[in-house]
């Protein structure tokens, strides 16, 4: 069989109609054709050097991408659907083929991924887009203020039929204003994103991230045995915000200031503990910033 040239090749992918890209052994995105910048609504430029987790939805579970990892990761090429998000925040869905990429010795170096658009074709999809919107941040695919609540509302029903008691952690970042003021929103986006990425690492699996706009994140711990749980992750959390955060090749440096609040101790009904949780993250930015503070009946 005849060889096509490089460039020829090269030419071709560039023009299909498929999305297609390419990553390297990390995830990290080396190439993409235009098909693919237009699926997804990011420049070229947008998308070099960063996952794919920039178009992620929140739809597909840990373990759906635990199983892809495992099947390429092994040299097999994995085929499924999933649901993505565009740059502006709307839903599309895509039949994507991974294909592990070896060189001469045999080793994995790279994936290609090629995406059919199937949005058109999967029913139902504008209604399954509302209702994701409507509980979802556009952004980070997290939980908004709206299913924050609700997740608080039956947590708290519970918590008073156990007689348990569970912490919200309301968090506001430590110049994140600055940083979209200098290098603007894509970048501030991009840290967002991977604030968020950082949150979700951080927290248990019985945990809920939301994020309510702007640079404000709320968490739901429920189930709480002590205070002390609740005041070892807002340490763990100061830390790792306080982390260099690498953004379209510079370093950010931002913090968090987090409010705690208790049920029973500092209300019983989703508003009140909102509002303590929100005036001890006051109380912290008060102070410097890049640090936690319990409502004031608390020792900080």
């Amino acid at each position: 069989m005849q060889q096509l040239p490089v460039g020829m090749l090269a030419n071709a992918l560039s023009c299909a109609a498929n999305a297609i890209f390419l990553t390297d052994r990390t995830g990290h995105i080396v190439w993409a054709n235009e098909a693919f910048c237009r699926l997804s609504g990011y420049s070229l430029q947008e998308v070099l050097g960063y996952t794919p987790a920039m178009v992620n939805s929140g739809m597909q579970s840990d373990s759906f991408y635990a199983d892809l990892w495992r099947t390429i990761l092994t040299g097999n090429a994995w085929r499924g659907r999933m649901v993505e998000r565009r740059k502006n925040g709307a839903l599309y869905s895509v039949e994507e083929t991974i294909t592990p990429l070896r060189d001469e010795q045999g080793v994995i170096t790279h994936f290609i991924a090629i995406q059919l658009d199937m949005t058109l074709q999967k029913e139902g999809s504008e209604h399954e887009r509302e209702h994701y919107l409507a509980y979802h941040d556009v952004l980070t695919g997290l939980p908004n203020r709206t299913m924050f609540v609700n997740l608080e509302q039956q947590a708290l029903s519970y918590a008073k039929r156990e007689q348990l008691a569970l912490a919200l952690l309301f968090l506001d970042l430590d110049r994140f204003k600055e940083v979209n003021d200098v290098f603007g929103h894509i970048v501030g986006d991009r840290l967002l994103l991977a604030v968020a990425e950082r949150l979700m690492a951080a927290i248990r699996k019985s945990d809920t991230v939301a994020r309510f706009g702007g640079d404000e994140f709320a968490i739901l711990i429920p189930n709480l045995a002590d205070t002390g749980v609740a005041v070892n992750l807002a340490r763990k959390l100061t830390a790792i915000i306080a982390q260099p955060f690498r953004i379209t090749e510079r370093e950010l440096h931002i913090g968090v200031s987090i409010g705690i609040a208790i049920y029973p101790d500092d209300g019983d009904t989703p508003e009140e503990l909102m509002k303590k949780a929100d005036e001890a993250m006051y109380r912290a930015k008060k102070n410097g910033g890049n640090t936690f503070r319990f409502p004031d009946r608390h020792t900080p």
